[in-house]
């Protein structure tokens, strides 16, 4: 026994110990967070009050809102560097685990190789080659430790945050490249490439789910799936259809991940963990000079995931209805009559009943949504209509009348219907022009298209129903 006991403190004199806390690490990480929070209902509190005073108005109205404007970024700022610098923190008090594990094991391989080795007489060369080979092996595994340090510390100073080692017994800094710059532009299945979420991402989205803040209409990027933005669009466009968007989709502070709740054909939730969104998919909020991810964006992360991480293309926005809500959701077609000698011929027509079913739903809230999948394209594509060129939000007589096209086996969200005109809302963000009409470059005219109800029934072969949000 006394052999062993003096084995083992050899061994352990050999490997030797990385000195550290990672518990303590991680509760300087957790301090920061809360910090984090602390400060993000100060910003809320910041925003509230310059909203609370809107009929204040002169010099002194002015100058309160720009200082509130001026302390509220300045306390964004702040609040992304504490996210920051607690996610370097945590990345790098793994690393500090792991080390201290590894040598805890290798320290039990060396103590049982030294033992075996005298208990077989082994000559005191090979003895010697064992405890050289362990205290190189001790030696990477501290070097590891240490890179780490090192880089956590540049990442902290990166972010504005300090720190001086947090307990570990080294300078603290990054564990290297964080889970968010380690993710970026990498492919990893057929939707193509993913960025993580960063601080701030994490922040605008949380408060765009708590009800907070609001974002901006579905705007499609290089992924073929109209059909789930042009239904997340429809979602979107009413308060119920918001809130609906909203309940289903919470912040998990143990998963640092959204959690998405969609439903399976059974209509029981399935909840899908998203930590990052398509890079090339829908284009999010305008901040400041960049698009930044948002709320669509999430879902449409999740979606994908929900689908087994295979290309969205080609999917039905019908069943996205249901895969979101867990609620029924049915397709209104135009379906034709016989024709000469029998054939089956399409007329492009909605019956009276099927019109009032549509108007009904849009009228309600639902979300609806027309494609244009076997429409009538034999005669071109090209339709007089009215788009949002002043940018106002709405089609109205202040936007001036164009030749658009309709785009061929495309989505869009229905956003009103009157007697004769059906409103619509392209996910592209826009509607592309022909016969030599050119909106002014100026105008944003954000894909609102209102069309004939003639126009409708021939491109629009089916248009998808959902559910009214929040009833059961």
């Amino acid at each position: 026994m006394s052999m062993g006991l003096s084995l083992d403190a050899v061994a352990g004199g050999v490997v030797g110990e990385v000195p550290g806390s990672p518990g303590g690490v991680l509760a300087v990480a957790d301090s920061w967070r809360a910090g984090a929070r602390v400060l993000d209902e100060a910003a809320s509190s910041v925003v509230s009050s310059r909203l609370a005073v809107p009929s204040w108005q002169g010099i002194s109205a002015e100058a309160f809102r720009s200082s509130s404007r001026g302390l509220e970024g300045d306390l964004d700022a702040s609040i992304m560097g504490l996210l920051d610098g607690a996610r370097h923190l945590e990345a790098y008090a793994q690393v500090l685990a792991d080390a201290q594990e590894a040598l805890e094991r290798l320290r039990a391989l060396v103590g049982a190789a030294l033992l075996e080795a005298v208990d077989a007489g082994a000559p005191a060369v090979l003895v010697a080659g064992v405890r050289y080979a362990a205290a190189g092996a001790a030696v990477g595994i501290r070097a590891r430790v240490s890179i780490a340090a090192m880089r956590t510390a540049a990442a902290l100073n990166a972010v504005g945050v300090g720190g001086d080692g947090a307990g570990s017994g080294v300078g603290v800094g990054a564990s290297g490249d964080s889970v968010a710059d380690d993710s970026k532009g990498k492919v990893d299945d057929h939707t193509g490439a993913k960025t993580a979420f960063s601080a701030e991402d994490i922040r605008r989205l949380r408060q765009q789910a708590d009800g907070r803040a609001d974002w901006d209409s579905a705007h499609q990027g290089d992924i073929g799936d109209c059909y789930l933005l042009a239904t997340l669009d429809a979602y979107s466009r009413t308060e119920d259809g918001e809130q609906f968007l909203r309940d289903h989709v919470r912040w998990s502070e143990k998963d640092q991940a959204f959690i998405v709740t969609l439903y399976d054909d059974d209509g029981k939730p399935v909840y899908v963990k998203v930590t990052d969104y398509y890079t090339d998919g829908n284009q999010g909020d305008q901040v400041r000079d960049r698009q930044m991810p948002n709320l669509i964006s999430v879902y449409e992360r999740a979606y994908g995931q929900y689908l087994g991480d295979h290309d969205l293309p080609g999917g039905k926005a019908n069943e996205a209805m249901e895969d979101l809500s867990g609620r029924d959701a049915h397709r209104v077609e135009t379906k034709g009559a016989p024709g000469f000698l029998g054939w089956w011929r399409e007329d492009h027509k909605y019956t009276d009943s099927e019109w009032k079913e549509i108007e009904d739903a849009v009228e309600a809230g639902c979300p609806v949504v027309g494609g244009t999948s076997d429409g009538d394209f034999d005669d071109g594509s090209s339709v007089e209509a009215w788009a949002d060129t002043d940018d106002n939000g709405r089609v109205d007589d202040s936007d001036e009348k164009g030749v658009y096209t309709i785009a061929e086996g495309h989505a869009y969200s229905v956003v009103a219907i009157d007697d004769k005109y059906v409103t619509l809302r392209n996910p592209w963000a826009r509607n592309d022009t022909s016969g030599g009409y050119v909106p002014p470059e100026e105008d944003e005219e954000d894909g609102l298209i209102r069309i004939t109800r003639e126009d409708y029934e021939k491109y629009f072969q089916h248009t998808d129903i959902g559910e009214i949000p929040g009833e059961s």
